[in-house]
């Protein structure tokens, strides 16, 4: 994998996972009892006049601190968001409800405002047939998929791994009357659930059920593990011919150091010169410096494909055992004083990018470059570490083998033959001798002119007088 391919991997999987940063801060278990105390309040409230008298109320309340900057009025004013939200759900207005239950993201009660727009669409989906579907479907799978990016924390109790606690309405929606709420719903463990009915119909979910069915004969366990193998080895083979093209313009480009570093040395201090003899030079030995970049970008569509295969996948790898880890579907971590901290297999995911990053170095013309090549071998498998650290093992554990897969190639092109450079105008190679060869093997050019050489001449004259003197000592 090239600097720039892992460059544009860098910035594109925070895009993918919502890495940097949690997906708003779950609700806090002071904040829980007080909230439900509300909503119980509204619950009692019997009729339409009523309901709406509490709309306006909170409104007001509202109003002075909307656009609050402030950390703690900015939390009330989403509180009285879902609130309004949940006055609009008793009334059935549920599409007003979403509305202002969509208000709250960003907020300690995100959650919870996420959870209420799945079981109104839901409850719609199942009540109302003549509805627009499409529209309520959507209201779900995007509210799922936003509580399925919460961080897992360690329950203090049992010490296992788990989503934040959430709360959840029976009946699921408002206008069935008085509810009770239950305070310790596992978000993601109930997000996930929910999402995969909707997931099914996809793709990729059925290529992976079809994969676990496949292998089914290995065991429960396995046969999810052997599909993850198994779909690693298909992605190799399809990107075989690009990594292998890949991988060759990066020895191409290895190979044309030696001459880069003589223009760099001939126009020090020049820059221009310098970039137009650099061109030249890779025009003359047909090298693009940024063949290795292309298929990279093209492998990219695969790798996110995966990705989101797994997300999709992600309630039937919760059972999944591997090694120490509990759970496929849970990120690789574990606490350490109290705070999570990649896990063995995340680590050594790491050290296969950074060999693999060794294993690529192109050699530097400069110090400068050499600092800058140590700079990025360190720091791209941390930061690669740091970024997967909340994505499922599942796909943490595809990757490693497709990392593997992908070294152990890179392995054998780069190191068991040499490719030669594509041979310039004059037909010499770059570096003044053939592919393979020593420099005792590079063919001298011939003589300006057509008589013999000079050290043959010599050879001759020094030859004859040798025989002249002969010749005297006989007499």
């Amino acid at each position: 994998m090239s600097r720039i391919g892992l460059a544009i991997l860098v910035l594109l999987l925070p895009l993918l996972a919502g890495c940097f940063g949690a997906m708003g801060v779950p609700l806090p278990e002071d904040s829980r009892e007080p909230l439900v105390r509300q909503l119980e309040e509204i619950d009692r409230l019997g009729s339409e006049d009523d309901l709406r008298t509490q709309v306006d109320s909170f409104k007001q309340g509202l109003a002075p601190i909307a656009d609050s900057k402030d950390t703690k009025l900015r939390s009330d004013a989403a509180r009285l968001r879902l609130l309004i939200g949940y006055c609009w759900e008793r009334l059935g207005q549920f599409s007003e409800a979403v509305d202002w239950y969509q208000q709250v993201r960003g907020s300690q009660y995100e959650s919870v405002a996420y959870m209420r727009i799945v079981q109104v669409a839901e409850y719609v989906l199942g009540e109302d047939p003549s509805t627009n579907l499409e529209k309520w479907r959507k209201h779900a799978t995007e509210a799922l998929e936003r509580c399925t990016h919460y961080r897992v924390v360690i329950d203090a109790g049992t010490g296992e791994m788990r989503g934040p606690y959430v709360l959840l309405r029976t009946p699921p929606v408002g206008t069935e009357g008085m509810g009770y709420w239950k305070t310790d719903c596992d978000v993601l463990k109930e997000a996930r659930q929910r999402v995969d009915k909707y997931y099914r119909e996809r793709l990729i979910y059925r290529i992976f059920d079809s994969l676990v069915t496949l292998c089914s004969p290995a065991g429960e366990n396995a046969s999810y593990l052997l599909a993850i193998l198994v779909l690693a080895l298909l992605a190799k083979l399809i990107t075989t011919p690009l990594s292998a093209a890949q991988f060759r313009s990066m020895q191409a480009m290895q190979r044309v150091q030696p001459e880069l570093k003589k223009l760099q040395e001939k126009h020090k201090g020049d820059k221009q010169a310098m970039a137009k003899a650099q061109m030249e030079l890779f025009k003359e030995h047909k090298v693009n410096p940024l063949s290795s970049c292309l298929p990279m970008l093209i492998q990219m569509p695969i790798l996110i494909w995966v990705y989101y295969g797994i997300r999709y996948f992600v309630y039937r790898f919760e059972p999944v055992q591997f090694l120490y880890i509990a759970s496929l579907a849970n990120p690789d971590v574990i606490s350490i004083a109290g705070r999570l901290w990649p896990g063995p297999l995340l680590l050594l995911y790491g050290v296969s990018m950074y060999l693999s990053q060794k294993l690529i170095a192109t050699p530097a013309a400069t110090p400068e470059q050499q600092q800058q090549q140590k700079l990025m071998a360190y720091m791209m498998p941390v930061l690669l570490v740091v970024i997967l650290k909340d994505l499922p093992a599942a796909f943490i554990l595809y990757w490693f083998l497709q990392n593997i897969l992908m070294t152990g190639h890179q392995y054998l092109i780069m190191r068991s033959r040499q490719v030669p450079l594509p041979a310039p105008a004059g037909g010499r190679p770059a570096g003044g001798r053939p592919a393979g060869g020593s420099e005792a093997d590079t063919p001298k050019p011939p003589p300006p002119s057509a008589g013999p050489p000079p050290e043959a001449m010599e050879r001759l004259s020094q030859g004859s007088r040798r025989r002249k003197k002969k010749k005297r000592k006989r007499k």
